[in-house]
């Protein structure tokens, strides 16, 4: 009996411990990697070992050669992401529109591509870029390959999944709130942000050619700014696309008929081209409109993202 007792603690304490000396064991192998692992960092060749230089044994990847793969992996998944956000907002092929990014930049490793953020086919990105940031060339991309697919050696049937508008019911005291929690004004203050534009000027013409965004076109077709097509009237999938298709017809009138729109007169120049189509012709009227709105949203807190 006393033979039985002893033996029943004897393994109760044999259990006991198999724990402590498994961490201790573990402890010990980890100790002796990273003595390894610094006794490795400090060996360094007659020159200099630069740190690119990275050492690879028995087909394992060094811990750079990792942290760099690893660091590449999400930046390209970032980069996707971006990419996908602003195309299901046009609700165009969300795998179409990631290939053809990733063939016009190589893989976002293409030099030229690095240095313009321009992602157009040759013949084209000179003429578009460069950009300030990855997200004003997507932003750019997308916008382009929703209205000239055929350029990308696509086409709208192709491209467009849904050209059917979505409308932004959504409103908390009196504001329309977007997908991302942003205020109208807000997330057209952030697009606005990406090229350099005057965000209280194209928010002042918005409230001009929607009546303070209350129009049938501002409401059931996402456009925001009285765009017209070849067909008339334009519509966008989104309040999103509407507000990005606003900016970039803005700044493609900026771009193309090289306007200084820190002159005084701007407002009245840029009239011309974007109410009649002619440089040469002032619209009074809508200048007036356009100057008070844009003083009295100047005056407000607006744009601000807490």
């Amino acid at each position: 009996m006393n033979k039985k007792r002893h033996k029943l603690r004897l393994r109760k304490q044999v259990i006991k411990y198999i724990p402590i000396a498994l961490l201790f064991a573990i402890l010990t192998i980890s100790l002796i990697m990273n003595v390894d692992k610094t006794f490795a960092t400090e060996i360094k060749s007659n020159d200099s070992v630069a740190s690119e230089n990275l050492i690879e044994e028995e087909g394992i990847l060094s811990e750079n050669k990792y942290i760099i793969e690893f660091t590449k992996m999400m930046d390209k998944r970032q980069k996707d992401n971006t990419i996908i956000y602003y195309a299901s907002k046009f609700k165009l092929n969300i795998d179409k529109t990631l290939e053809i990014a990733h063939t016009l930049t190589n893989d976002f490793e293409d030099e030229n591509y690095k240095v313009t953020n321009a992602i157009a086919p040759a013949k084209y990105a000179n003429k578009i870029g460069p950009f300030d940031s990855f997200e004003a060339g997507v932003v750019y991309f997308v916008r382009n390959l929703y209205s000239y697919p055929e350029r990308y050696g696509s086409s709208i049937a192709e491209m467009r999944l849904d050209e059917t508008p979505t409308i932004n019911e959504r409103r908390i005291d009196g504001k329309i709130i977007m997908d991302n929690g942003l205020t109208f004004e807000q997330y057209l203050g952030k697009i606005c942000d990406l090229y350099g534009l005057d965000k209280s000027f194209v928010l002042a013409i918005v409230y001009e050619e929607s009546g303070i965004m209350k129009s049938g076109l501002f409401k059931y077709n996402n456009n925001i700014g009285g765009l017209r097509g070849y067909d008339g009237w334009m519509s966008f999938p989104t309040l999103e696309a509407g507000i990005i298709g606003h900016v970039m017809s803005i700044k493609g009138i900026i771009d193309n008929y090289s306007l200084d729109m820190t002159n005084e007169n701007a407002i009245a120049i840029f009239s011309g081209p974007y109410v009649k189509g002619n440089t040469n012709s002032i619209a009074e009227s809508w200048t007036n409109k356009v100057t008070y709105f844009k003083e009295q949203i100047a005056s407000e807190d607006l744009f601000t993202i807490n």
